[in-house]
């Protein structure tokens, strides 16, 4: 393991680590030579380890804002090491810990920006498959927009794609296909995507598979078309779910849509019953003022004729 100080490549000290994980470690490095920040990845150079030179194949012919780009790999004694886009930010993991759960508009717009991700990931000719979808791997910027992180298990789908045990180690966001009952394919990107949702949605990780299908774990409060979208996300059978990522969003977006329509339409409804209140209120307050009013013009008026009275007598 790499300590603070420590030089790579001749040019990249390392400030300190990132994260660590199954697939190795990754440093955020500065650039000795021009001071720019780099996020660089570790991994033993073995023949079992052949996922970071996958990732970077992948990686090489993309361009997206919310995927970040490879800009070199290089070997150092028994390590190779891979160069990305560092990334302000938290992973969405962290939001949340910090956080908690959140609240139906910071959830679509977040799942609608992954969607955008994972379908132009999907469109690629060929497409690619993500498989890893999970809190850890989503960095939230500090300006809130999506960034996809870790292509370590990713692979490109050629109509078929055999399962792979390395991609079931993601704590209960893993689809069944994953696990040897079937081949990943886009429909494994959008189970991910819905168990993302429901870890939003109830600020923790879900402990297995069926946990999203069953409605007694939402609590009341949650937005029965959000709850609808993530249950078919999650579906066992690949062909229950959505049949690609564009469908999932245009849904996302008109949960949302619905939501801040009956949020409106409920805020409206209070301030016409605070209205009416506050003007009846108004009123009441009017005729004490007048009843007061008369009724201090009656003692004038009395106090008048009896100092008349008075004077003539």
């Amino acid at each position: 393991m790499l300590n603070s100080g420590d030089i790579l490549d001749k040019k990249y000290e390392v400030i300190k680590i990132l994260g660590k994980g199954g697939m190795g470690t990754v440093y955020l490095c500065k650039n000795t030579r021009y001071g720019n920040l780099w996020a660089i990845k570790e991994v033993i150079k073995d023949i079992k380890n052949t996922g970071i030179l996958t990732e970077a194949n992948i990686l090489k012919d993309l361009s997206h804002v919310g995927i970040r780009r490879i800009v070199d790999i290089f070997y150092e004694k028994n390590y190779l090491y891979m160069v990305q886009d560092y990334v302000e930010g938290q992973t969405l993991k962290e939001y949340v810990k910090v956080n908690g759960k959140m609240q139906m508009e910071k959830i679509c717009r977040i799942t609608s920006d992954l969607c955008d991700i994972v379908g132009y990931l999907h469109n690629q000719n060929p497409a690619i498959i993500y498989r890893d979808i999970k809190p850890s791997n989503i960095m939230i910027t500090p300006i809130e927009k999506v960034v996809l992180i870790d292509f370590g298990i990713s692979k490109v789908y050629k109509g078929d794609i055999d399962q792979d045990t390395r991609s079931a180690g993601s704590n209960g966001y893993a689809a069944p296909e994953q696990y040897g009952l079937g081949k990943c394919c886009k429909q494994t990107d959008i189970y991910g995507i819905g168990m993302l949702i429901y870890f939003m949605v109830k600020g923790k990780a879900p402990i297995t598979g069926v946990e999203p299908l069953i409605n007694e774990n939402y609590e009341e409060d949650i937005d029965i078309n959000l709850k609808a979208i993530i249950q078919k996300c999650v579906k066992i059978d690949i062909l229950d779910r959505y049949s690609s990522v564009e469908d999932l969003k245009k849904e996302i977006l008109e949960a949302l849509k619905v939501n801040i329509y009956e949020k409106t339409v409920k805020l409206n409804e209070y301030n016409t019953r605070t209205n009416r209140c506050t003007k009846r209120l108004q009123e009441k307050i009017y005729k004490e003022v007048k009843l007061r009013k008369n009724i201090v013009g009656l003692l004038y008026f009395i106090v008048a004729i009896l100092a008349i009275i008075y004077i003539l007598y």
